[in-house]
């Protein structure tokens, strides 16, 4: 092997020193110092060198060697006025050594250090064994031990307790991107390395973090008890390659990265990882990743990335082999959806999935639920027991599908059990045949849906069917409105919703107390949003009043009804406007009749008054009165309603306008405006006077 001309130099030098020494006869020569200026290495250099030698007796000499400023590789500072000192020291004309000794110096990084050392260097070959115990760094201790050897080096560094924030500003100082922490946290280390010259052949590295609380300074990062150990193992392949094994155990704690909270159960988390990393060129293969959070996800991956292309992952096979819910939801899906209407959920059951990325793109999906369940805790639905195989991919060539459930709910609807088969190519999903969903004791019939997601336009999709006959009965307690009889049916030509919204583009009929009732023009934003909005006009047809009245404990009223309620706008289920009016039917032959209560009720709302031909003292004694027509009016603007009746009276507006033939009664309305929450409160305490009957 040859050596470097300057270690061949000042291996001359101390040869010729040392022969001196031990052939002059008696004490002749005591010491002999030699000034070796600048010495340079790969990565360090040293300015002002000098050594000097005292001889003690045979083969032994004190040994001090000094050096104005040492320069180390890149990120670990420099050294100020050192001085490597042995008293007594084994010298021969091929081998110098120190089993005890001393390096003093001021570290530019770390301060005033004293480290013990021994070391054992041969002139002949340069082999050294050295060792540094004692080193102050980082909060902490730091021992070495370095062997040099036919151009071949090994090293072992071992450090007790090292402070984590300062040891991440370390490494910050080699361009490694690492955020800032502040809070304690320890770090025990340790570091086995061999190699040839300047080049890597293999290193193990264990550590073990311990931390009571740490966080970084915007809080995105953040620990609790945490425990923690590393293995790793690089070794130097061909083409420069470093070939990576990890292991990551977390025993103990709790850990929040920005969005995750990730609280270490009774047994560990453990991370594998099998990789490989070209730094010629930027690129890490990812060969196997496992991921296993006991209770709650077990995962495997492999992949590659591009880390100096703008978008990194080149290609990502990931493979979720066991999602537990609810642990899985509430670690690793609700944090990413507090900003939409799905953050609030309760689950059970487990998942299966697969995911393929290329390019940045994803290829290929699967996702297979498994007895789950999920109950919306605002009551919005529920889907119960659900099982299935969904299939999906970027090819035109469609994959089938299913999903069943065992029951579920919409708003307190109950659903029934339900499979539905379907299909789906890389833009388009279509149902493969009719679908039948019980609800409460009818059904919806779906005929056909189609849902649209490519990638250059919002998501939308379309629906036909029909709404079999349901016990209105039956919905209007699950949705806990007054009891009404009668049926809802319908038929649904053309539902469709386009990016956020919906919309019902055919007639929706509702037969009730012996009339229809149709909503025409419905359109509802942002269905399970945070704000949604419904827009609706509905028609009544020929309602029968004294159905109507008996359901809601109004008070009796004989008669038909017919209204309208125009441009319905309802932000988060409450109008904020519309134009409605309900008024007995032109030629309505029916037997008209109101009673004393229903009088009451109606004189209560909205600032109604009463006049007529007979006081109010002897109309007391009449159970009911026949009436001409009765009708209301409310256009709803900014919180008011603009009221009218049937017909305009002298000081306001007929709400029930009697008959000539006595006794007469006639009940006016004297508010020509009213607040809305005052006159929806005015209308259910009058409603909830006694308990509902049922027609």
């Amino acid at each position: 092997m040859m050596l470097p001309r300057r270690r061949v130099v000042m291996a001359v030098l101390l040869a010729g020193g040392l022969f001196a020494l031990l052939t002059l006869p008696g004490r002749a020569l005591e010491h002999i110092s030699l000034s070796l200026g600048t010495v340079n290495g790969a990565g360090w250099s040293a300015r002002a060198v000098t050594a000097r030698v005292g001889l003690l007796d045979a083969g032994y000499a004190a040994l001090v060697v000094q050096a104005e400023r040492l320069t180390l590789p890149e990120g670990l500072g420099t050294l100020a006025n050192v001085t490597l000192s042995c008293e007594r020291a084994r010298l021969t004309a091929t081998l110098a050594s120190c089993e005890q000794g001393t390096l003093a110096a001021r570290s530019s990084l770390y301060g005033a250090q004293t480290i013990q050392t021994a070391f054992r260097y041969r002139l002949d070959s340069g082999d050294l064994d050295a060792g540094l115990a004692g080193i102050a760094v980082q909060g902490g201790e730091l021992t070495l031990t370095i062997t040099l050897q036919s151009g071949g080096w090994q090293l072992t560094a071992r450090a007790a307790a090292l402070s984590l924030p300062a040891v991440m500003g370390q490494l910050a100082s080699f361009d490694i991107e690492l955020p800032v922490i502040e809070g304690d946290g320890r770090v025990d280390l340790t570091v086995r390395a061999r190699g040839q010259q300047a080049q890597l052949e293999h290193a193990d590295i264990e550590a073990r973090l311990r931390a009571r609380e740490f966080t970084d300074p915007d809080g995105s990062l953040a620990a609790e008890n945490l425990d923690a150990t590393l293995h790793a193992s690089v070794r130097q392949g061909r083409d420069d390659r470093l070939q990576v094994e990890l292991g990551l155990t977390g025993k103990q704690g709790a850990l929040y990265v920005d969005p995750l909270f990730i609280n270490i159960p009774d047994r560990p988390i453990q991370v594998q990882a099998h990789l490989d990393y070209l730094p010629a060129t930027q690129r890490l293969s990812v060969h196997a990743f496992s991921y296993t959070h006991p209770g709650s996800v077990r995962l495997t991956a492999s992949g590659q990335l591009d880390l100096a292309a703008d978008s990194p992952l080149t290609r990502l096979q990931l493979d979720v082999q066991a999602a537990q819910f609810p642990a899985a939801f509430d670690t690793y899906l609700q944090p990413w959806l507090y900003d939409t209407g799905f953050a609030e959920l309760d689950t059970r059951g487990s998942v299966q999935a697969a995911i393929t990325i290329e390019q940045g793109a994803v290829t290929q999906l699967t996702v297979d639920p498994q007895a789950l369940t999920v109950d919306d805790r605002e009551g919005r639905f529920e889907l119960q027991a659900m099982n299935g195989a969904l299939r999906w991919s970027d090819s035109p060539d469609p994959l089938q599908s299913s999903l069943s459930w065992a029951g579920g709910s919409v708003f307190d609807v109950a659903l029934g059990p339900t499979e539905l088969l379907f299909e789906a190519n890389h833009d388009t999903l279509r149902l493969r045949r009719p679908a039948e969903i019980p609800v409460l004791d009818g059904a919806l019939r779906i005929d056909s849906f189609q849902m649209g997601f490519a990638a250059s336009a919002p998501l939308h999709w379309q629906v036909n069917g029909l709404l079999e006959p349901i016990s209105l009965s039956e919905l209007t307690l699950a949705l806990g409105w007054p009891e009404l009889s009668g049926m809802l049916s319908g038929v649904i030509p053309d539902i469709h919703y386009d990016d956020g919204n919906l919309e019902v583009g055919g007639i929706l009929l509702v037969r009730v107390f012996d009339g229809e009732i149709t909503l025409r023009n419905l359109s509802l934003e942002q269905p399970f949003g945070l704000v949604p909005r419904l827009q609706v006009d509905a028609r009544a047809t020929n309602i029968d009043l004294k159905i109507l009245t008996r359901t809601f404990s109004f008070g009796r009223i004989e008669g038909r009804l017919n209204g309208r309620i125009d441009g319905l706008d309802m932000v988060s289920w409450r109008p904020v406007a519309f134009d409605a009016e309900f008024a007995t039917p032109e030629g309505d032959d029916s037997r008209h009749r109101i009673s004393q209560k229903a009088v009451d009720n109606i004189s209560s709302i909205g600032g109604a008054g009463m006049s007529g031909a007979l006081s109010r003292s002897f109309l007391r004694f009449f159970e009911d009165f026949p009436y001409n027509r009765l009708g209301i009016s409310c256009r709803l603007h900014q919180g008011v309603c603009d009221m009218g009746g049937v017909a305009p009276a002298a000081d306001g507006y007929y709400l029930v306008k009697g008959r000539l033939i006595p006794p007469r009664l006639d009940v006016i309305g004297f508010a020509e405006r009213v607040n809305w929450d005052t006159l929806i409160a005015q209308i259910m305490a009058v409603t909830s006077q006694q308990d509902v009957v049922v027609e």
